[in-house]
């Protein structure tokens, strides 16, 4: 006996969640005996009246049942649960229709229409009726009417008729003959046009779905998602992401996309859909991004979207790039330690060697952090290997070129820093990279890699993205790498072509977002217009202007203050206002900075008697739970919460915070990757969003945001 393969609509997986607790058991029990027969007797089947073809419905109890559509020969799509008479004239306005290539399912009454005003007028009746289009030739495109014969200037009328009757309302508008035909229609005399069955059936397996549809991999999926344990999130992708995520390339492939657009939905959906291929062929599949918090946010996503236990995840590896090295060092023997530090130190004594013997540079007035980020970034991040090879490199990303003596003196400092901590018996994240790059044979590993999917990649180092290489060898669906350069925050760059890493043909966009409200989202956007964007390839160029979401709320706010003590007191207490009268829980709220002091002290001191706080900084955990969240803007990259305060936004003090050993090119590309940390800060808020300064000025960054756009408050407690 063939098995039911289960489809269901949004609006069928929202109306689950306004169930009655005692009516969701019952559904659940309607859909186990669907699954094994949906014509049984005692679930009560019967065609919806007035609805297209093979649209039934089933009883789910005494007042509510489950309107559903068979599409032959075994597939059954959920398309809506509520009370009999609002589920059937909501049945009766459903339509499946194909559109580029997959399947949707529409609402009638969300064909746009409108009467026509004006000396033609409207007749009788039509004058009292408002302008929300109606369902009787809701099947029928402009186009068909047109050619039925329906005048142009009278379209807008016919599309306001939802039964028969109504057609004598516009008949006097009408020839004879298009009456004659639009009432053939309407009678049913005429079969209403409809997309086959075996089209419909292809396109929802080829897609798993289509538009706002979901088609389950299994029987365990589905009852979950009866069960109300997975969210919307994880069942219905746009049409571009569900393209991108099951798509199959033939080589590498890369996703950009504007802020909260979905790209790590696409990567996770993408590594799920891998790892069920690579289950068939005995690899696994690898999920890298540059944070080891990060990956373990993506590893509970995609728990939550294949479930516990689900045999996919055993073909997923999940990991930070450092985690990453780390385990495979230790299974060849090494010993990697890290000490924070005692890196510091080791710059420091590096720097202290070395000026004797290049005196009188300029160079010396830097402070010990130009000396690490320039090994990090330039010498290890691009793993240069010798003086000469330094010296020939090219700085993209880096600001100012370094003068050969420059360059010379800084090498000087990497070899003394690494003498040192070989001596100390300390590694740094860079050394993780480039000696398992050194290490590194594919036989090395105990399941083979067939597909990388790589999220972040803006903040990777090019020798990362050369190891990431190595371990996945080249062939279709190979690597799926997902990023923003408007979101880089760390220094360097790279091009994927300079790689090996040809993604011509196979590059997409995603430029509409879905995480923050319109006015979130157009603030941050204004203040980062004209930043140079590196999106990892041939050429720089600006933040493209995004898709704004159609979700509304309360424009942003700036509040100063005279220290930041009586910032964190206001937070404190706008925090309780929003409880009490919006009804926000404390999970709800992050407190996000640029630097740790002095925010994370005063909200420990000031908050902790009054709420429960969560570091975001500790462990992957704490993004979850009932606690308000707090850490600094690294910390917070990549996450979303619902009211989101960013403090210390004070010009030249916190953020930026002023280096004056930086100048022209250099100063100017620190300070985008400042102006970028702040937006990414800033788009973390989905529904409201807070900034806030003290002893001193706003950033100057916000300049570039209208006061439309940004509400100014006064200083307070000056």
């Amino acid at each position: 006996m063939e098995s039911w393969k289960p489809t269901m609509t949004r609006d069928s997986l929202r109306d689950l969640g306004k169930l009655p607790p005692a009516v969701s058991t019952s559904l659940v029990r309607t859909v186990e005996q669907m699954l094994d027969n949906p014509w049984a007797d005692g679930l009560h089947c019967e065609k919806v009246p007035q609805a297209e073809r093979a649209v039934y419905s089933c009883r789910v109890d005494e007042s509510y049942c489950l309107i559903w559509k068979h599409i032959e020969p075994y597939d059954m799509v959920l398309c809506l649960v509520d009370r009999q008479v609002e589920a059937y004239r909501r049945a009766a306005r459903t339509s499946f229709r194909l559109q580029d290539g997959m399947v949707k399912v529409v609402d009638l009454l969300h064909v746009s229409a409108k009467p026509v005003e004006g000396k033609r007028g409207l007749v009788g009746r039509l004058r009292g009726v408002q302008g929300e289009p109606r369902t009787l030739f809701a099947d029928y495109s402009d186009e068909q009417l047109l050619d039925i014969g329906v005048p142009e200037y009278v379209l807008p009328n016919v599309r306001l008729l939802d039964n028969p009757k109504q057609l004598t309302w516009v008949k006097r508008l009408l020839s004879g003959e298009a009456y004659g035909q639009l009432l053939e229609i309407a009678l049913s005399v005429v079969e209403k046009p409809t997309v086959p069955d075996k089209q419909l059936q292809q396109r929802l397996e080829h897609h798993q779905g289509g538009y706002h549809l979901h088609r389950f991999i299994n029987g365990d999926e589905f009852q979950r998602a009866l069960a109300g344990n997975m969210e919307e999130w994880m069942l219905f992708l746009t049409p571009r992401q569900r393209a991108l995520a099951t798509r199959s390339y033939s080589g590498p492939a890369r996703v950009k996309g504007v802020v909260g657009s979905g790209k790590t939905v696409v990567a996770i959906h993408r590594a799920r859909n891998l790892a069920r291929q690579a289950l068939k062929t005995g690899g696994k599949v690898l999920f890298l991004t540059y944070d080891d918090r990060l990956a373990g946010v993506a590893w509970h996503q995609l728990q939550g979207l294949a479930g516990e236990g689900a045999p996919e995840l055993e073909a997923v590896d999940c990991s930070g790039v450092a985690q990453w090295c780390y385990r495979f060092l230790v299974s060849q023997g090494k010993n990697p330690v890290v000490d924070k530090e005692a890196v510091q130190q080791a710059v420091q004594h590096a720097i202290f060697q070395i000026v004797p013997h290049y005196p009188g540079l300029s160079l010396w007035a830097r402070p010990w952090s130009f000396f690490y980020s320039e090994i990090s970034y330039a010498i290890k991040g691009r793993d240069v290997r010798t003086i000469d090879e330094y010296l020939a490199l090219d700085r993209s990303g880096r600001g100012t070129p370094l003068r050969d003596a420059h360059r010379r003196a800084v090498y000087a400092v990497y070899k003394a820093y690494q003498t040192d901590l070989k001596r100390r018996g300390l590694w740094d994240y860079g050394d993780f990279v480039l000696e398992t790059l050194r290490l590194f044979r594919p036989e090395l590993l105990p399941v083979p890699y067939v597909a990388a999917v790589v999220d972040e990649i803006q903040d990777l180092t090019q020798a990362a993205m050369h190891l990431i290489r190595r371990i996945v060898p080249p062939g279709p669906n190979d690597l799926f790498l997902v990023g923003d350069g408007l979101q880089r925050i760390y220094p360097g760059g790279y091009a994927l072509k300079s790689l090996g890493i040809d993604i011509i043909g196979r590059g997409a966009l995603l430029s509409q977002s879905f995480r923050n409200t319109r006015e979130i989202l157009r603030a941050a956007h204004a203040m980062v217009a004209g930043v140079r964007l590196d999106n990892m390839d041939d050429a720089d160029g600006e933040a493209p202007e995004p898709e704004f979401s159609e979700r509304r709320g309360d424009v942003p706010r700036l509040h100063g203050f005279a220290t930041p003590y009586a910032e964190v007191c206001w937070v404190m207490s706008e925090i309780a206002r929003l409880k009490k009268e919006r009804g926000y829980a404390d999970s709800d709220f992050a407190l996000i900075y640029r630097w740790q002091r002095p925010y994370a002290d005063l909200i420990k001191l000031y908050l902790s008697p009054h709420v429960e706080l969560s570091d975001l900084q500790k462990a992957t955990s704490s993004y979850w739970g009932s606690a308000v969240k707090y850490g600094t803007f690294d910390s917070a990259k990549g996450l979303t919460f619902t009211v989101v305060f960013v403090l210390g936004v004070t010009d030249g003090l916190y953020v930026p915070r002023d280096n004056p050993t930086l100048q022209n090119e250099e100063l100017e590309d620190y300070l985008d990757r400042e102006r970028r940390r702040l937006y990414v800060a800033m788009t973390r808020a989905r529904d409201l969003l807070y900034l806030s300064y003290s002893q001193g000025q706003p950033s100057c960054f916000l300049a570039n945001v209208p006061d439309e756009l940004l509400r100014r408050g006064r200083a307070k407690g000056a």
